[in-house]
């Protein structure tokens, strides 16, 4: 994706999105199971996201890890969005994922 000629980066791309989503920093490091601060590093480029985080972030924030990745600039339609649920399971997987690595 471009803005105004520039290509936007990783951490742009989750800030932008977590902006849309209408979440802070704070809930997606709790709904992910990362601090808050991992999340502002991803943002401000410092460090990239582990590639299960990456998958989390995009569930998420109902958009595709290609999006991004900057690999493609059409984001998941919002009706694809998790419910409650579904959220709360995948939270649950990357904690089980963390605990096993």
């Amino acid at each position: 994706m471009r803005i105004n000629g520039f290509m936007v980066s990783l951490g742009n791309r989750i800030r932008m999105a977590r902006e849309r989503a209408g979440y802070t920093q704070e809930k997606v490091a709790e709904r992910i199971g990362v601090s808050r601060s991992a999340v502002s590093r991803w943002e401000q480029g410092e460090i990239e996201p582990k590639v299960q985080n990456l998958v989390a972030i995009a569930a998420l924030l109902s958009v595709s890890t290609d999006y991004l990745l900057g690999i493609g600039d059409h984001e998941t339609p919002g009706s694809l969005r998790l419910s409650e649920e579904a959220e709360s399971a995948l939270h649950k997987f990357i904690i089980e994922v963390r605990k096993d690595n």
